[in-house]
């Protein structure tokens, strides 16, 4: 059962960054034919740029995903350096802290972003120049968005409460703390 949940986590990230790639390419493309067009060809698609700017926050969405599995968020390390510089048991519990905070702040933001999802469901809205784009995909996306990076937040949490009791049980630490 393990293997199984693993490899479903893993395509989850997979499809994630290959996603966030594909977006950022199509971003940058789609910036530069409006570039070329506008000072080159002296020819403005005005609703290119629309187009550019709804894939960009796709991808920012997705990013906030691959980010929180990468644990490349920034982070203030100094303070956890300084203060738990040999002290495992020490670092590892700051690490279960500042990812269960994350968690606990997500809860807060999560119903939120629910509600709007919802209300986007049940009203759509269309873009200005893309008259096909519904514009509420983004609200329904970002609520994705932050589901996933709930479920790496709690991937994280796990490993790092395994981390902490195995700290915890390390016979040759106990005395330095």
């Amino acid at each position: 059962m393990k293997k199984f949940f693993q490899s479903i986590y893993s395509a989850m990230q997979s499809a994630e960054m290959n996603f966030s790639i594909i977006a950022i390419s199509i971003t940058t493309l789609l910036i530069c034919a409006t570039v070329v067009n506008r000072y080159i060809l002296h020819f403005e698609i005005m609703w290119l740029n629309d187009l550019a700017l709804y894939i960009f926050v796709f991808f920012m969405f997705t990013a906030f995903a691959v980010t929180a599995y990468k644990e490349g968020h920034i982070s203030i390390d100094i303070f956890r350096n300084r203060v738990f510089r040999n002290k495992p048991v020490g670092g590892a519990f700051y690490r279960v802290f500042l990812v269960g905070l994350s968690i606990l702040i997500l809860g807060i933001f999560l119903p939120v972003a629910y509600q709007f999802m919802v209300r986007a469901v049940k009203y759509p809205e269309y873009g200005t120049l893309l008259r096909w784009f519904n514009t509420s995909w983004l609200q329904i996306f970002l609520f994705i968005a932050l589901v996933l990076v709930l479920v790496h937040l709690l991937v994280i949490l796990v490993r790092d409460i395994k981390e902490f009791i195995k700290a915890l049980n390390a016979p040759s630490q106990r005395g330095r703390e």
